[in-house]
């Protein structure tokens, strides 16, 4: 006689644990295994093969469907976990077996290409290194017909509903200044006051009004910008040197803030876009078929973002 294949010597292998969730969906157990296509004795076996393995019974078996224990709930959750885990390895290590290569197209700002993405550009391309990478950097939104990119990380107003992406984070803005700049001129103590205070500005707030938001009401509030320019990165070079009061992201400034180089500033007030809105950072695509490559550098970029504390 040939030996059962499922003894009580049996481990816990993602074949059962796929049974399982089988067995859950399509409600009892000779149904899974039509679905597996095995007979409904080799499916028992299996099923009681796990239940031993793990020392708790999964099911009660008192009508003419199963129902999960309490410990079966619990173990139904943590094997989905595990095959959705197995499923994310599986496809990772397909990606590195087919050694994506070709030229990646990215245009982003040159705060994030100068100051955030380095660290996953070189992490990046250690895992995939036959791709290259073609940055322009620009401060401007790319259109909804542009198709001269393949990626664009851009931080700001939300985009024009025509444009393909994901929003992968929100933006916090904060007024800071020198310690020496605030000694000279003095603290706002309120946003009237900003009126009378020399502003670095961004380009994208050329109007000279500058939004924010305290307990749900919008202050639109006009400022004297004595300096304007297309990048966030010269602005806090300029305000660590005494020159103004800026707004730029925390994460820009956070090093500055914690070392005492720079000081945050009217912190009851948050600040917003003019349309109250606050700013997010977007993965934008054009729309149409994208290559492997692409997608893969996406969905670690998103990742690699979201993970970042500001």
């Amino acid at each position: 006689m040939s030996p059962d294949p499922i003894d009580s010597k049996s481990r816990l292998s993602l074949e059962l644990l796929s049974l399982l969730l089988t067995v859950v969906n399509e409600g009892t157990i000779s149904a899974a295994a039509r679905r597996w296509n095995i007979a409904p004795s080799l499916a028992n076996r299996k099923i009681a093969a796990l239940e031993r393995e793990l020392q708790t019974r999964l099911f009660d078996r008192t009508t003419r469907r199963i129902h999960l224990t309490d410990a079966g709930e619990s173990v139904v959750g943590w094997a989905r976990q595990v095959l959705q885990g197995h499923a994310r390895l599986t496809e990772d290590l397909s990606l590195r077996r087919e050694a994506l290569s070709g030229t990646i197209r990215l245009v982003t700002n040159e705060y994030v290409c100068t100051i955030m993405l380095p660290p996953f550009f070189a992490a990046f391309s250690r895992r995939y290194p036959s791709i290259r990478y073609d940055v322009r950097m620009t401060d401007a939104l790319v259109g909804a017909d542009d198709r001269d990119y393949d990626v664009a990380v851009h931080s700001g107003k939300v985009p024009d509903s025509a444009l393909k992406g994901i929003r992968v984070r929100d933006v916090q803005r904060v007024l800071c200044a020198s310690p020496a700049y605030l000694k000279r001129a003095g603290i706002p103590r309120d946003l009237r006051d900003l009126e009378h205070h020399d502003c670095l500005g961004h380009q994208q707030t050329a109007n000279g009004i500058w939004t924010f938001e305290r307990r749900g009401k919008i202050f639109r509030q006009a400022v004297t910008q004595i300096f304007l320019v297309n990048s966030y990165l010269p602005l806090v070079e300029l305000a660590r040197s005494g020159m103004g009061i800026i707004r730029t992201s925390r994460g820009s400034v956070q090093s500055h803030l914690e070392s005492g180089a720079l000081i945050e500033i009217l912190t009851d007030f948050r600040c917003v876009q003019s349309d109250g809105s606050v700013p997010g950072t977007w993965i934008l695509y054009p729309d149409g078929r994208m290559v492997q490559r692409t997608k893969t550098f996406i969905a670690e970029l998103s990742r690699y973002l979201r993970s970042l504390p500001y």
